[in-house]
């Protein structure tokens, strides 16, 4: 019988007592943290920065949880995030001109949200996804639950003005975009807003807007690895095979390297519905069996 050496573990490369995967959740965990206190914090490989630019390194923080069980990282990040946050604004605070300026529909990480159930109003776009309601505040985001928000408006008429204020953000000359490729081509748009990937929500509009595309045919591929880009392609063509292993790997890859990471998976969106076509579980993407991407795909 002949024996085969088992692979050992990566470790990551700046915190170098976790493995690349415990490393990865380490990151996301520490980012819902944030989020969670009102903080959106760009997440570097070694530290994390806030708008203002102020600068906290993850080295203490990965060390308390590197002695212990995973399963209690959550709550040691949670509380040590609570010391070293500055405590955010209450949402009584914020004023009615900053509410209808800052308001917006956002897409986020499931993960990211403690208790979805307590917003009233988040709505599952796909597996891990949600869209929320966001205020941006200049020096700090506010996801407000369904009880900060009464005497405000109706949810209705909130969710409306959010999704003005982000079709304003689609109207801005803030994003750029482009095609990547020459063979299974797609489209990334980018910008500095933490709102470009929430674009998706838009997605009609976005791509007439940057490609032109008005005719969905059986759908688009899209992919929100971080919340500062959105890639997406119209399955228009027999190359859109050969863009989906491309956007799975860019995805991610970008989810993994770029700040502000969100999903790393490919999703088919048709109808409005959106399901997920890929899987990065394993540590590889893969394109997942039996969501019929596969059986529209060999049609082409």
């Amino acid at each position: 019988m002949r024996l085969t050496k088992r692979a050992q573990p990566v470790s990551d490369g700046s915190i170098t007592f976790f493995t690349v995967e415990q490393a990865d959740e380490f990151r996301r965990l520490v980012a819902g943290s944030f989020a969670a206190v009102g903080r959106d914090v760009d997440v570097h490989p070694d530290r994390i920065v806030d708008r203002s630019g102020a600068t906290i390194g993850l080295w203490n923080i990965a060390a308390l949880c590197v002695r212990a069980d995973e399963a209690d990282w959550p709550q040691l990040i949670d509380e040590h995030v609570r010391l070293v946050a500055t405590p955010s604004r209450e949402f009584s605070e914020v004023t009615e001109p900053e509410l209808g300026a800052g308001l917006s529909l956002r897409l986020v990480d499931a993960a990211s949200v403690p208790d979805p159930d307590a917003l009233g109003y988040a709505r599952t776009v796909a597996p891990g996804l949600l869209e929320v309601l966001a205020v941006d505040l200049g020096d700090a985001v506010a996801t407000p639950s369904r009880e900060e928000l009464a005497g405000r408006g109706t949810v209705s008429g909130l969710v409306a003005l959010g999704r003005a204020n982000l079709r304003a953000l689609l109207d801005s000359d803030s994003l750029r975009s482009g095609r990547v490729g020459e063979n299974g081509t797609f489209t990334a748009v980018r910008g500095e807003s933490l709102f470009t990937a929430s674009l998706a929500l838009l997605l009609p509009e976005t791509m007439q807007r940057f490609s032109g595309d008005d005719d969905w045919g059986p759908g688009v591929l899209v992919a929100v690895p971080t919340r500062h880009e959105l890639l997406y392609r119209p399955l228009d063509g027999a190359d859109a095979r050969v863009a989906l292993q491309r956007m799975l790997e860019a995805a991610f890859l970008g989810f993994r390297e770029e700040v502000g990471s969100l999903s790393p998976d490919v999703y088919w969106v048709r109808k409005q519905k959106w399901v997920q076509v890929s899987s990065s579980s394993g540590g590889k993407p893969r394109v997942l069996r039996g969501t019929g991407l596969r059986e529209v795909l060999a049609g082409f």
